[in-house]
């Protein structure tokens, strides 16, 4: 069954790490908040590890002036008309803090 992981905290937190060893490989991760502060990170492991099944949440993208920092790498985004569809996509959701 899969799942949707919500990530709000920055990408080096040990928050991520958590989600990383509950994640299984159909679950999407959408991150949010201050994790979308991986935009910064091209690099950062989880964008080959989730391949295909991250996303940037665009409207938090735009708070922080991320937005073209996200397409000029080619990061995956999605609106919150996007977030909807995961969450109905999804059986079940968590949300990591």
């Amino acid at each position: 069954m899969a799942m949707l992981h919500i990530l709000t905290k920055m990408p080096d937190s040990s928050i991520y790490a958590q989600m990383q060893l509950a994640a299984g490989a159909q679950d999407t991760v959408l991150l949010v908040e201050e994790a979308v502060t991986a935009a910064l990170n091209p690099t950062w492991n989880a964008w080959q590890y989730f391949h295909k099944r991250i996303y940037l949440l665009s409207e938090d993208l735009a708070s922080r002036g991320l937005v073209t920092r996200a397409a000029d790498h080619g990061l995956p985004t999605i609106d919150a008309d996007g977030f909807v569809v995961l969450t109905e996509q999804n059986e079940k959701i968590v949300t990591w803090y």
